[in-house]
């Protein structure tokens, strides 16, 4: 049966609300996302009270909120409440009334629950085997530790944008001497965790729209090609650029920056602080950029409890992906894993011909199961459709390099090959990236062709390479002529690119 889920996330700089389906054969897809500035941790100051006009201002959002589940008749909510009501003297007098005005019923995470929600948001979604996380709110600051795909250690910190703000910058003038007092502040806080020290050079993953407009700010600078953040990697110097750009000057001077988000400006100078500490701090070269955390997270947990998943996170970021996009895009499932098998056993038999390796292995595979991507718009160039719809789909387990060659593999399994001028994406791929592109294309075209009915005629192939041919001899329990057939039309262009003749009998 299918299931509506709704998460709120009430921070304490934003509320964030996803809105999420899960269907009866197990696949997800998002249905909307919304969040406003509400500021709930604003004036808080040392007497930890919230104050009238940032819960009114919450207030009208979750009201809002509240609407748009009735539209979408969702069949529950999860609401969830971060730094700002944890660290409240009034947090039962707010819940009580949230719940009175709106029917949520709010449950208060701890700093380390939070942490955790940050690392299923991750680790779900990004191809992540060790690294440490950071997630900058409003209030608070968690950091994780991952090894071996799982969370070491968590830590949450009392310190976020809005509160760093008001205690040492203000909302005018930023100069030097008040970042500084940030920095030390937060570098203080970091000599403190004992388990930090061993974990030099370990790449940072950021999470939060604060550590997203890094991402945003050096796309503009760069004119970067695609529209994803999410596993976005930026070296030290690209962050160490960006934040002295936001570390001096007014407010008005900062929200003319390209990139900067004009409701965040004024606290986008001690948000930053945090993770500029962190990657100073542990000599790390990388920060990629997460575009989940929290809400995904809490998805998550829900979600494999949902499907009855074995473990407590997805064992294959990448291919479970996949596999949620065939069923989302309602392609053939048997056919797009018939065409991934005969494609996986063209490349790994003619290793000695084209000698890529595991990554080109499986950039074709994940090709292969989304060929049909762009049959969902039409059959007339769906090989067209689908390259635009595998660059813009989120493939979790990607990254944009990869993303931009696997759109080119999907829309090259056709006859005519696509046109597509691939230097308009030269600041990601390379000329050398597109002639392996092209080595792999043959393999997806003639593995698609041996499944030409989508019955399944052909059960698998074996290769024999001489000096002069490559013979591919199929399995099949029926007759296969119109695959054998179909794929021979691609004779011409195997010896062409590999320089031997093929038989496929």
């Amino acid at each position: 049966m299918d299931k509506k889920i709704a998460i709120i996330d009430l921070g304490s700089n934003s509320i964030r609300m996803l809105l999420m389906k899960v269907y009866a054969d197990g696949s997800y897809k998002m249905l909307d996302q919304v969040k406003d500035m509400v500021r709930l941790s604003e004036g808080m100051g040392e007497e930890r009270t919230l104050k009238p006009m940032p819960i009114k201002r919450t207030m009208n959002t979750l009201k809002l909120f509240r609407k748009l589940i009735q539209v979408h008749r969702t069949d529950y909510v999860i609401p969830v409440a971060t730094a700002a009501v944890r660290g409240a003297k009034n947090q039962k007098q707010f819940l009580e009334k949230v719940e009175a005005e709106t029917g949520f019923q709010f449950r208060v995470i701890s700093g380390e629950e939070e942490a955790y929600y940050g690392y299923m948001g991750v680790i779900n979604t990004l191809p992540v085997e060790r690294g440490i996380t950071i997630d900058i709110g409003g209030a608070s600051t968690e950091i994780g530790w991952i090894e071996k795909n799982q969370l070491k250690e968590a830590v949450s910190l009392d310190f976020g944008a809005v509160t760093l703000t008001e205690k040492y910058i203000g909302r005018e003038t930023i100069s030097p001497e008040k970042v500084a007092k940030v920095e030390a502040c937060i570098t203080k806080e970091l000599e403190k965790l004992e388990w930090l020290k061993a974990l030099k050079h370990y790449p940072v993953i950021g999470l939060g729209g604060t550590i997203r407009t890094l991402a945003k700010m050096d796309k503009h600078k760069i004119g970067y090609p695609l529209e994803s953040l999410h596993n976005y990697q930026m070296t030290f110097d690209e962050v160490e650029e960006a934040y002295s750009k936001v570390t001096r000057g007014t407010v008005p001077e900062i929200k003319k920056l390209p990139g900067i988000n004009k409701d965040r400006a004024d606290i986008i100078a001690a948000g930053l602080a945090p993770v500029h500490a962190l990657m100073k701090r542990m000599k790390t070269e990388k920060l990629v950029i997460s575009g989940n955390g929290l809400r995904e997270g809490v998805f998550f947990e829900q979600y494999l409890k949902e499907i009855d998943y074995p473990k407590p996170v997805l064992e294959d970021v990448l291919f479970h992906s996949a596999d949620n996009i065939i069923k989302n895009f309602g392609m053939n499932e048997k056919h797009c894993h018939r065409v991934k098998k005969l494609a996986l056993a063209l490349f790994d038999q003619t290793s000695e011909l084209h000698g890529m390796g595991e990554n080109e292995r499986k950039l074709l595979a994940v090709a292969a199961l989304l060929h049909d991507l762009g049959m969902c718009i039409d059959y007339y160039n769906h090989h067209k459709h689908g390259f635009y719809l595998a660059l813009n789909v989120r493939i979790n387990g990607l990254r944009n390099r990869e993303r931009v060659m696997v759109a080119y593999l999907v829309g090259s399994h056709r006859e005519s090959n696509l046109k597509e001028d691939w230097k308009q994406f030269d600041m990601l791929i390379k000329e050398a990236d597109m002639e392996k592109v092209e080595k792999m294309s043959i393999f997806l075209k003639i593995a698609e062709k041996l499944d030409r009915s989508e019955y399944g005629s052909v059960e698998d192939l074996v290769c024999y390479i001489t000096e002069e041919d490559v013979q591919v001899m199929v399995k099949s329990e029926n007759a296969p002529e119109l695959e054998v057939t179909s794929a021979m039309t691609f004779s011409k262009e195997f010896k062409k690119m590999y320089h031997r003749k093929l038989f496929i009998v």
